[in-house]
């Protein structure tokens, strides 16, 4: 079998053969992404990251170089973002969702369980320290962006002081940096919830994608979605050899940054009213067109 067929079974497959359930389930059951986004948002993705952080084999330094490497991708994909609002000449509102769009990465729900497929376990512990940037970002920087002014920036930064990743992200480097004892129970407590959170956010993915509808703006929602699916592994590769990444690491995060735009997307668009239409039309389109994209990038750094 080809490689990049290989990869398309058996990495992508069973993420999409997961998310399918959760649309199947909000399309056929009515099920509700909002109460298991809560689960995963407050319970399932810190003791992801404290459960990896606290037991990583990371080196400090390819800790620093990790979160410099999110920052450098999602802050040039911010920038090739801007670029594409100027050439479209989009109204505020729009050119807002796109920035959001191209940095807004679905790292969690989908770049995780594609890294843990791909390369296994190992590449959990640079794909988290990634997810958990890249989750701190949009919500400071990304919340900024979609807000337009109507937010100060000191307000968007103490958005990050409810993010409950921040505290976990502590807790987990805290533990590691220290060699700490954790007690059994708490210790259990985040394994088991780390091993909920990658099916239980696929569930997500596909009852969130089941409410999304493409109405109008079908020629800037594909530039916006070619911008966040090309940028990503672009980005990704040149500052992977600026900062000398190798190995797992250097794979797990660039399939990272080249993950399509994150459903979380939408829900800030609602929120500050800013294209949600727009922005829901990108995170399908993008979507489903990394079926090919990722597939090559892996197939690529194979």
């Amino acid at each position: 079998m080809p490689v990049a067929l290989q990869i398309l079974w058996q990495v992508l497959a069973p993420i999409f053969l997961t998310a399918g359930t959760g649309f199947l389930l909000s399309r056929r059951a009515g099920l509700r992404p909002e109460g298991l986004a809560k689960a995963a948002f407050y319970i399932f993705s810190p003791c992801l990251l404290f459960d990896k952080l606290s037991h990583t084999h990371l080196a400090a330094a390819d800790l620093g170089r990790i979160t410099l490497f999110a920052a450098l991708t999602i802050g040039g994909a911010a920038v090739l973002g801007w670029l594409a609002t100027r050439w479209l000449r989009l109204d505020q509102a729009t050119g807002a969702a796109l920035i959001l769009c191209v940095m807004a990465g679905n790292t969690g729900n989908y770049g995780l369980p594609a890294n843990q497929f791909a390369y296994g376990a190992a590449a959990l512990d640079p794909a988290v320290v990634y997810y958990a940037m890249s989750t701190l970002i949009l919500s400071t920087v990304g919340i900024y962006v979609i807000a337009r002014g109507r937010k100060s920036a000191a307000q968007a930064l103490r958005n990050v002081l409810t993010v409950p990743l921040t505290y976990a992200g502590l807790a987990g480097l805290l533990v590691w940096a220290g060699n700490l004892a954790v007690p059994l129970p708490l210790e259990r407590f985040a394994g088991i919830g780390s091993q909920a959170a990658i099916p239980v956010m696929l569930v997500i993915l596909g009852a969130q994608l089941a409410e999304v509808r493409i109405r109008q703006d079908f020629g800037p929602i594909v530039v916006a979605s070619a911008v966040k699916l090309l940028s990503g592994p672009l980005l990704g590769l040149l500052f992977a050899a600026a900062l000398g990444l190798s190995g797992i690491t250097r794979k797990a995060v660039i399939v990272e940054a080249s993950m399509p735009t994150a459903v979380m997307a939408i829900v800030l668009a609602t929120q500050y009213d800013n294209a949600p239409r727009f922005t829901a039309g990108v995170v399908l389109v993008s979507t489903l067109a990394s079926l090919f994209t990722v597939t090559l990038l892996l197939a690529w750094l194979q």
